[in-house]
C-alpha cells in the first residue's frame, strides 16, 4: 500500500537531526520517492500565502529546474548542484513549510490512489514537464505562476501517490499554464507598444 504524502513529510522531518539540514541532505532522506517528494515541497510553496510577491516562486523554481533536469536525463534520484544543494534550513523552518503543506497533503491523500502506473513511471516524458513549468515559475509573471506552482503540484502528487490520473492532469496543467503565461506576455506586449 502507497505510504500518504503527509506521512512522507511527517517522517522527513522527523528525520531531521540537529538545528537545520542542508537541501542535499533532505533529498537523501528521501530514498526512492525523492523526485516526487522533493518536487512536491517546491512546488507546493507556490499555492501558500506568498506567491504574489516578486520573485517568490523563483526561489523555489530554480531548484526545481535542477531536479527536472536530472530527472529528464534519466538520474535514478534527485540531486542539486552543490551551490544549491549546500544551503541549509533550520529544522523550524522546515517545520514551518512542512506545516503550511499538510493541509494540501492531506487533501491529496484523499483523492489520490494508484491508477495508470505507466504514466505515472514516464519518468523522463514527466522530468521534461517540470523543467517547463519550473521555466516559468522562474519568469517574473507573479499571479500567474499560481497555475504553474498547481500542475506542478498535481503532477508531483501523482508520482508520489502512482497516480496516473493527477499525472494527466498536471499535464494538461501545463498546457493551461503555457497558454496562460502567453496570454500574460501578450498582454504586456501590447500595453508596452501602445505607449
Amino acid at each position: 500500500m502507497t505510504t500518504g504524502i503527509a506521512d512522507v513529510l511527517a517522517r522527513l522531518l522527523d528525520a531531521v537531526p540537529g538545528e537545520d539540514v542542508s537541501l542535499s541532505e533532505i533529498l537523501e532522506r528521501l530514498g526512492g520517492r525523492g523526485y516526487g517528494i522533493a518536487m512536491f515541497l517546491l512546488a507546493a510553496p507556490n499555492l501558500t500565502p506568498g506567491p504574489s510577491m516578486p520573485g517568490f516562486s523563483t526561489i523555489f523554481g530554480l531548484p526545481m529546474l535542477a531536479l527536472a533536469v536530472g530527472m529528464a536525463l534519466g538520474w535514478p534520484s534527485p540531486r542539486l548542484p552543490r551551490l544549491i544543494g549546500a544551503r541549509r534550513v533550520s529544522r523550524a523552518r522546515l517545520a514551518r513549510m512542512i506545516g503550511l503543506m499538510m493541509p494540501i497533503a492531506a487533501r491529496a491523500d484523499r483523492v489520490l490512489r494508484p491508477r495508470l502506473p505507466g504514466l505515472a513511471a514516464a519518468h523522463r516524458i514527466n522530468g521534461i514537464a517540470f523543467a517547463v513549468l519550473a521555466a516559468l515559475l522562474v519568469l517574473p509573471f507573479p499571479f500567474v505562476s499560481l497555475a504553474a506552482g498547481a500542475a506542478a503540484l498535481l503532477l508531483a502528487a501523482g508520482l508520489l501517490a502512482e497516480d496516473g490520473y493527477a499525472v494527466a492532469l498536471g499535464h494538461a496543467g501545463l498546457v493551461a499554464s503555457l497558454a496562460l503565461y502567453a496570454a500574460f506576455a501578450w498582454l504586456a506586449y501590447a500595453a508596452l507598444a501602445a505607449v
